[in-house]
C-alpha cells in the first residue's frame, strides 16, 4: 500500500478479545488485540495454567474457540481435574469449543519447524479464536540456533495475525530473566509474581509491554478463588481522568443528635468526608452508629466498611443503646462490611467498598478506621494517593463518608492523623477526647474543621449513655472539664521530682 493510500484510508481501529478475566480488561484497557501474540510469566504456583485456561474458557462461553497445547508439564487429565473446582470450568467446553493437545512429541521429534505446522493445522481446523501455548522453555531447548528460534516467533506471529488468532505463550520465569527473542519479539508481557510482605504475601500481576495500545502501569493485586484469576487494577491509575468533579450541596445530612447538628449548622454537607479523630473508647463508633441511623430513618442507605467489630457484635452495641441498626438491616437501608486487618490489599478493599455502595444505593459510608487502610498498604508513600482517588471518587457519586482515625493519646493540643496529608484532603474534622477528673471520666466534643462553613468555636461535653451520645446544651460544662483538667496538670508539673539515686 502506498504512502498516499494509508493516507486515505487512515489507520483500522484494533480489534480486540476481551479476557473474561475480572479487572484484566481493565488493566489492558479493553483485552488482548486480536490476532497478537503474547507472553505471560512466572515463577511456579503464580497462575499461569489457572489463567491460561480460564481464558480459554471464558473464549469458548463468548462463542468463540480456543485450543491449549501443552509442550511440557502436568497432563491434561491431571489439569482438567484440578479445575473442575474453578467455577469457570464447563464440561461441555471440553467436548465442543475447546481442544487441549500434548506437542511435546511433535517439538521432539520435527522440532520448531514441525510445531509451527502442527500448531498452524490446528487452529484452521478448529477454527480457533484463542491459542494458549503452555510452555516455552522446550521450546528454547529444542531451538537449533538462536536464529531459528527468532524465526519460529516471527512465522508464530504471523500465522496468529494471518488466522486472525489471538496466541498466549505461557513461561515459567520472571522478568529478570525475559532477555530472549520470544520476549522482545512479543505484542506484550505480563507478568505474574508473589509481593512478600512482613505480614502476608499478595500475588500480584504486571504489563510490562502492550504494543498498540496504552495500558494500566504498576503492579495490581491478583487473587485466585473458586471463581478462577481476579486482577484488582490500582485504583488511583484506574480512575485518573475518569472521575467527574463533585456538585457543591446545599443539603445536609443530620446525624439526629440535636445538639451536635446544630453545631454543624444542620449537620454534614451532603457529598463531603469527614474524619472523626479519637482515642480508643472515645465514641467514635457509636458516632458512626448514630450517623447511618439518622440515615435510615430519613429513607437512605448506609454502609459501615469496618476492620475491628464483627458485624453481630456491632449490632449489639447498637441494641444496647436503642439504636435500631438492626431493624434497619432487615429493611435493606444497613449494611455491614467487615474484614479483618491485613487480609486484603488497598485495591481488593476499594472494590469491596465501591461494590457494596453500588449493589445498596448507599448515600452514607462509615469507614471505621481508616487504620484498615494504612495497615492493607504495602507501600506507605502510596496510601495518600489511594485515599485522594478513592474520596474524590466518592464525592463523584455523593456519598457522604465518615472515616473514624485513632489519636495517639485521649486529649491535649496535638492531634496526629496517621496518614500525613489526610487532613486537607477532608472537608471536616470531629475531635472526639476524654479526661478524668477525679474519678470521672469527661468526654468533650469539637467541631475543628468544617470547609465552606463556619464551625462552632465552642467545645461541648457529650455522654455516652444508654439511649447513645448526647451533647450538652452549651460550652458551660466543658469550660470547666478544661479548667480542672488544667488546675490538675499544673498540680503534677509542680510535683517536685525524687532526690537522685532513689
Amino acid at each position: 500500500m502506498s504512502e498516499d493510500s494509508w493516507e486515505a484510508v487512515g489507520p483500522r481501529p484494533l480489534e480486540r478479545t476481551p479476557t473474561g478475566v475480572p479487572g484484566l480488561d481493565a488493566v489492558l484497557r479493553g483485552g488482548l488485540v486480536r490476532g497478537g501474540t503474547y507472553l505471560i510469566m512466572g515463577r511456579p504456583g503464580t497462575g499461569k495454567t489457572t489463567l491460561g485456561n480460564q481464558l480459554c474458557f471464558s473464549q469458548v462461553a463468548r462463542g468463540g474457540r480456543a485450543s491449549y497445547v501443552t509442550l511440557l508439564g502436568e497432563s491434561h487429565a491431571g489439569m482438567l481435574r484440578n479445575l473442575q473446582t474453578m467455577r469457570f470450568f464447563d464440561e461441555g467446553a471440553v467436548r465442543q469449543g475447546l481442544s487441549y493437545v500434548g506437542a511435546y512429541r511433535t517439538l521432539r521429534e520435527r522440532k520448531l519447524r514441525g510445531l509451527l505446522e502442527m500448531i498452524g493445522a490446528l487452529v484452521k481446523t478448529e477454527k480457533s479464536s484463542l491459542l494458549v501455548i503452555d510452555g516455552v522453555a522446550p521450546a528454547r531447548a529444542f531451538a537449533e540456533t538462536e536464529i531459528a528460534l527468532k524465526e519460529f516467533v516471527v512465522e508464530l506471529q504471523t500465522l496468529s495475525g494471518l488466522l486472525n488468532c489471538t496466541t498466549v505463550l505461557l513461561a515459567n520465569m520472571t522478568a529478570e530473566d525475559a532477555n530472549g527473542p520470544e520476549h522482545t519479539m512479543v505484542d506484550g508481557l505480563i507478568e505474574l509474581a508473589f509481593e512478600r510482605q512482613p505480614r502476608r504475601t499478595l500475588r500480584t500481576l504486571e504489563v510490562l509491554k502492550f504494543r498498540g495500545s496504552e495500558h494500566l502501569l504498576g503492579r495490581h493485586e491478583v487473587s485466585i478463588t473458586q471463581d478462577g484469576v481476579s486482577v484488582y487494577p490500582r485504583l488511583e491509575e484506574l480512575l485518573e481522568g475518569s472521575t467527574r468533579p463533585a456538585a457543591a450541596s446545599t443539603s445536609r445530612a443530620p446525624f439526629a443528635i440535636g445538639e451536635l447538628d446544630a453545631m454543624l449548622q444542620g449537620g454534614l454537607a451532603t457529598g463531603t468526608t469527614t474524619v472523626v479523630l479519637g482515642y480508643s473508647g472515645s465514641g467514635k463508633t457509636t458516632l458512626g452508629m448514630h450517623f447511618l441511623q439518622s440515615g435510615a430513618q430519613a429513607g437512605e442507605a448506609g454502609v459501615l466498611f469496618g476492620f475491628y467489630e464483627s458485624p453481630e457484635r456491632l449490632l449489639q452495641a447498637a441494641d444496647s443503646i436503642k439504636l435500631g441498626l438492626r431493624q434497619s438491616r432487615t429493611a435493606g437501608l444497613f449494611a455491614h462490611v467487615w474484614q479483618p486487618p491485613y487480609e486484603f490489599g488497598l485495591d481488593v478493599l476499594a472494590e469491596r467498598l465501591l461494590g457494596e455502595i453500588e449493589r445498596r444505593k448507599a448515600r452514607r459510608l462509615v469507614i471505621d478506621s481508616l487504620d484498615g487502610f494504612r495497615q492493607a498498604s504495602s507501600d506507605p508513600e502510596r496510601t495518600i494517593r489511594f485515599m485522594t482517588a478513592l474520596l474524590n471518587e466518592l464525592r463523584a457519586r455523593g456519598i457522604t463518608v465518615l472515616l473514624t482515625d485513632e489519636t495517639l493519646k485521649p486529649s491535649g493540643p496535638e492531634m496526629e492523623m496517621r496518614i500525613q496529608g489526610m487532613s486537607a484532603l477532608v472537608e471536616n474534622l470531629l475531635l472526639l477526647e476524654y479526661v478524668t477528673i477525679s474519678t470521672n471520666l469527661r468526654r468533650l466534643l469539637a467541631v475543628v474543621k468544617q470547609r465552606g462553613s463556619r464551625p462552632n468555636a465552642f467545645m461541648r461535653e457529650f455522654r455516652l449513655t444508654a439511649e447513645g451520645m448526647v451533647v450538652a446544651a452549651d460550652a458551660s460544662s466543658a469550660e470547666e472539664v478544661v479548667a480542672r483538667a488544667d488546675e490538675l496538670h499544673t498540680r503534677r508539673s509542680r510535683k517536685p521530682s525524687p532526690p537522685e539515686g532513689e
